[in-house]
């Protein structure tokens, strides 16, 4: 550790107190006087030893991708000079003599050679790619200013979903690499995965440019799709980029639509809910029924029914019950086949709205 100065003054002293106990005048010396702290230079404000010299100081900023202060705690230093080695935290103790977070000034250290390292950041940052150290030469009543840059790590963002677009939990697991061919893996609610909640994923890269991510292992219960592509993404420091949702199939699925017939200004039919459904499969008997929206019926949207099937082959669906004042369609029945992992469309039931007899 560092050597204790004494200053010019309290020499001064300690030689009168001498002389005041050769005549049994102990209590006259004020034996509380502090001493200078470690790294501190010696210095006098007594007019018989001059003008006072101004006191060294080593001012740091912290600052992050967009040149602002980093206001947060953690940053954590170590500075190299002349009497040896010191550590001290931003705002962490009595070294600091500028309290506001991101900002540090160390006042009265010895002349000479120093070199400051940056071995810690602030909460939620990260180290940048190049220095963490600066040196400068400390002159007496001297002052060295460094900057240290402690940006934002970079966000990456995916989500994970069945066919129809929910988010699905079940633990599904995705490689995220660089273009350099460093990775690692992120599974949902898993440690790496920084996003609480299940089928939406987020990591932190190390460092700006181009990520890729490749889904490596579909949730619990699913299956992924042949030739699931993997998605890159284009990060700065501080930035987020969302990748894109990686769609899952279930093993064997179909799904289906209910409209009056109605486009949209895409084209597209305007979904009507409300009806319900049987299922048979190929020349069986055994039927299901489901509802729009019932149990059994796994896409949320109005209109829209997709169902879990046991296996592949072919499959009859029915509408039975049309929604409110609307006519079943004719034909009532379309049929399609069901292979793995490709849910299948049977199409969409055309029900017209019914004549409504107006009664006042």
């Amino acid at each position: 550790m560092f050597n204790t100065v004494l200053s010019p003054a309290r020499r001064r002293q300690l030689g009168v107190c001498g002389a005041l106990l050769a005549v049994s005048a102990f209590t006259a010396c004020d034996k509380t006087d502090p001493t200078a702290p470690l790294m501190k230079a010696p210095g006098t404000s007594s007019k018989l030893a001059g003008p006072t010299i101004p006191q060294t100081v080593i001012s740091i900023k912290i600052i992050d991708e967009k040149n602002n202060l980093v206001k947060y705690p953690g940053a954590y230093f170590e500075v190299f000079g002349p009497l040896g080695i010191h550590k001290f935290v931003d705002d962490g103790g009595a070294d600091d003599a500028d309290q506001a977070f991101g900002s540090v000034k160390i006042v009265g250290l010895a002349n000479g050679s120093y070199k400051v390292c940056e071995i810690m950041v602030a909460q939620y940052f990260s180290f940048p790619p190049d220095s963490n150290c600066n040196s400068g030469n400390l002159a007496p009543g001297g002052q060295l200013n460094m900057t240290f840059f402690n940006p934002r790590p970079p966000a990456l963002q995916w989500g994970v979903t069945n066919d129809v677009g929910v988010l699905l939990g079940g633990g599904a697991s995705f490689l995220v690499k660089d273009s350099l061919g460093t990775s690692w893996t992120v599974t949902d609610d898993q440690p790496a995965d920084a996003m609480p909640w299940p089928g939406s994923l987020e990591t932190f890269a190390t460092h700006p440019g181009t990520w890729t991510i490749c889904e490596t292992a579909a949730p619990s219960g699913y299956v992924k799709p042949v030739g699931q592509p993997c998605f890159n993404i284009v990060v700065t420091w501080g930035s987020i980029g969302f990748a894109g949702n990686f769609a899952n199939n279930l093993p064997y699925a179909l799904n289906w639509g209910v409209t009056e017939g109605v486009l949209d200004a895409n084209n597209n039919y305007v979904p009507l809910a409300g009806a319900t459904f049987t299922v048979a499969y190929g020349r069986g008997l055994s039927k299901t029924t489901v509802t729009d929206n019932g149990p059994g019926d796994y896409d949320p949207r109005p209109g829209r029914v997709a169902l879990k099937v046991g296996g592949s082959g072919s499959y009859t669906v029915c509408e039975v019950t049309a929604p409110a004042n609307h006519w079943l369609p004719k034909p009532p029945c379309q049929t399609t086949s069901v292979s793995y992992n490709s849910p299948a469309f049977v199409g969409w039931f055309i029900t017209p709205e019914s004549q409504v007899i107006y009664i006042p």
